[in-house]
């Protein structure tokens, strides 16, 4: 499980806030590491001392839920545990984030929604309720991360799920993910058939920024131990845990991942748009 703990010391500088609550919804096809991503800014706002709850929808993986538990093993509630619909039926998944909307407008608490590859539910959704009209009504910024590895056909999903939204109604940040990438090829130049593209630069034009996020060798270590990523960076080791101390290889490389990612959104100008 993920918990940053008081003993985490946080690094000096606090990155930019959003002003309203942030609705994270994770788009694009699965295996594109989209529940990591989501998992690290829900992370990155705990970190900074905001509140993050996540919205796990993919009953069949349920990372989310895995990493961010509703309760104790004695039953009691966790404070922003992942919530999930009771079954994959659509009328459930829609009733389910129906009223997680409904909590989202009243107690400011930003979401990050996982829906697993389930873009059709959300736009099975809208079609009811227009999402983007309904957050700017109640003060709550729409945020959609469309995934993307280095497979053409990948792209052109995204393309097709952009255009298919109201690209006026919310921020869209694209997510170059060099964690997909196989061990041993190298990622120099892998997007670079995609940044070229026309197709990005009419994306890019359009409003969507696109960031990396850089490969981190470690993940399965962290994974592993049920470490938090800025616990395994700067926390302090806990010899009644049960877990192992992390490794200074293991801080290190962590720390600088989480560096390079902070640093894609600063010169991207997209820190802002996180929770």
């Amino acid at each position: 499980m993920n918990k940053i703990t008081p003993k985490i010391a946080a690094p000096a500088d606090h990155p930019a806030q959003a002003k309203n609550p942030v609705l994270v919804i994770r788009k694009g096809r699965g295996r594109l590491g989209g529940s990591t991503v989501l998992d690290l800014m829900i992370q990155r706002a705990r970190q900074y001392g905001r509140r993050a709850q996540p919205l796990d929808g993919d009953l069949r993986s349920g990372t989310l839920a895995a990493l961010y538990p509703a309760v104790t093993p004695k039953g009691e509630p966790i404070q922003d545990g992942a919530s999930r619909p009771p079954t994959e039926e659509l009328p459930a998944m829609k009733a389910w984030l129906m009223s997680a909307l409904d909590d989202m407008a009243l107690d400011r608490i930003s979401r990050a929604l996982d829906l697993g590859g389930g873009d059709r539910v959300v736009q099975e959704f809208v079609r009811d309720m227009p999402l983007g009209s309904y957050c700017a009504d109640f003060g709550i910024d729409l945020l959609s991360v469309y995934m993307l590895g280095p497979d053409p056909e990948d792209f052109r999903h995204v393309i097709e799920l952009v255009r298919a939204s109201d690209m006026k109604a919310e921020r869209a940040l694209l997510v170059m993910n060099e964690g997909v990438i196989r061990q041993g090829q190298s990622v120099d130049g892998v997007f670079d058939p995609i940044l070229h593209s026309p197709d990005m630069k009419a994306l890019v034009k359009d409003g969507v920024h696109a960031v990396y996020l850089r490969r981190l060798t470690c993940m399965h270590l962290i994974r592993e131990h049920g470490f938090g990523f800025y616990e395994a960076a700067y926390g302090e080791w806990d010899r009644n845990s049960g877990r192992p101390r992390p490794s200074p290889t293991l801080q290190h490389m962590t720390k600088i991942w989480l560096k390079q990612n902070e640093e894609q959104h600063t010169i991207n100008g997209t820190a802002e748009w996180l929770p």
